[in-house]
């Protein structure tokens, strides 16, 4: 009896992880096989049987597979777990995760999985299928062939009296639950906003919620000696997936925003607006970040005519750090002062936590770093403190203990340590009223 190659009854590799061309199995592996069908029978044969296989016998199917007697032909391992998908069709099919337990027990993480396999429960078809968007999309994978799988199938399908008509009917069924038009795949619904708040620097559709929310967080105005108004708006926008199967967008939004009235009366005009091309973006390390989710107005300057702010920068869904960036707005010139900080406060502590590419010999010491307002000659007063734990790192090393103050100077970017009980001192009054809705 010849071999028979997998590849040229199927096309997709997940039942696989490869495509292997399989040997037929041991006169001992098939009697086991069988044996699932012959000691379910009643002795004297008119048992009456469900017109579906067991999960036993889809697992049987399973010892079957070629992709399984080719790599347990060279000595290895293999199982399968069995995969309730809750956006699979269930009802139809068994779905198994075929793995390599030698590869798992030896850290093999390449080699671990083998692929994905369907067993029809009408039908005893065995169908290899790819863990993607593809399957909500009807594409239902390859039947897989063997000469000893398909005597076993014909033994299952006799004991359980599956016609060709029956076969014929649900051959066909689709994989996934409910099959998506590709050209809904990504609609998404914009939830309105339930809850305000004059909080702009840590807007989050999850924040003290389990479900998603949108947020609205709307900072005071803030005014300046020389008669101008600033005041920032954040707001976090909530979508919720039509179909969750498919979705790959995003489920949160911020639009962080900066406005400025020039005079008494006047409108309110936008300086920032992180929906604008790079509109909200710092300098981190002499590379560019574009992740700003948050904005916090801390003071203006004594003369009236800058603006300083922290834009908060993090990335849902990630492990990355939150980080504030001071930008200062310069009114008569109309422009954006944006000092790299973060680059000379590393210099400054010797480590090379925030660089882009960190020297993997470096010190990585860890520091928080906030704008707290300007010193009388118009510089900068920053602050640097201890982050907090993070509880899935595996070791962290802190910059500072307590709470430090600075003088960082914009000129030529120096930067002094301030006595602890410096007082930063404040030129801008706030309005607690705000600014009404628009």
């Amino acid at each position: 009896m010849g071999s028979h190659c997998l590849s040229k009854a199927v096309t997709s590799p997940l039942c696989l992880g490869v495509l292997l061309c399989c040997h037929l199995f041991s006169t001992e592996a098939s009697t086991f096989a069988l044996g699932v069908v012959s000691g379910t029978v009643g002795a004297d044969g008119d048992e009456k049987l469900s017109p579906t296989i067991t999960i036993d016998e889809a697992k049987s199917l399973m010892n079957l597979l070629p992709a399984v007697e080719e790599l347990r032909g060279k000595g290895m391992d293999v199982k399968w777990d069995v995969q309730a998908v809750p956006t699979m069709n269930n009802k139809v099919y068994y779905f198994f995760w075929i793995y390599n337990a030698t590869a798992q027990k030896e850290r093999d993480i390449g080699s671990i999985s083998v692929g994905n396999c369907a067993v029809n429960k009408h039908t005893a078809d065995v169908r290899a299928w790819q863990v993607s968007h593809d399957v909500s999309f009807g594409d239902d994978g390859a039947l897989i062939t063997g000469k000893e799988l398909e005597g076993l199938q014909k033994e299952l399908r006799k004991k359980h009296g599956i016609t060709s008509a029956s076969i014929q009917e649900y051959r066909s069924a689709h994989l996934a639950k409910r099959i998506i038009p590709h050209e809904q795949a990504q609609s998404a619904v914009r939830l309105p906003v339930i809850e305000r708040s004059d909080d702009t620097a840590e807007v989050s559709c999850w924040s003290g919620s389990d479900h998603l929310i949108s947020r609205l967080g709307r900072s005071p105005i803030i005014s300046s000696r020389a008669g101008y108004h600033a005041y920032a708006e954040v707001e976090a926008i909530a979508f919720k997936p039509k179909y969750q199967e498919t979705y790959t967008g995003s489920l949160c939004e911020n639009r962080v925003r900066l406005l400025l009235a020039k005079a008494d009366g006047s409108s309110f005009q936008i300086l920032l607006d992180s929906n604008s091309p790079k509109g909200d973006c710092v300098t981190v390390e002499g590379a560019e970040s574009c992740e700003v989710k948050g904005i916090q107005l801390v003071d203006w300057s004594r003369d009236g005519t800058f603006l300083l702010a922290d834009l908060v920068q993090w990335v849902y869904e990630s492990d990355a750090l939150l980080m504030h960036v001071p930008i200062i707005y310069d009114v008569p010139n109309g422009k954006f002062i944006r000092p790299d900080v973060y680059h000379f406060f590393d210099e400054f502590y010797k480590t090379d936590f925030f660089k882009e590419k960190p020297d993997p010999a470096g010190n990585f010491c860890e520091f928080v770093l906030r704008a707290e307002g300007f010193s009388a000659d118009g510089n900068l007063i920053l602050s640097a403190s201890r982050p907090p734990d993070d509880p899935t790192a595996d070791e962290q090393v802190f910059c500072v203990d307590k709470k430090q103050t600075f003088l960082f100077d914009l000129g030529t970017n120096k930067i002094k340590r301030l006595p602890s009980d410096y007082k930063v001192p404040r030129y801008s009054t706030r309005d607690s009223g705000g600014v009404s809705e628009h």
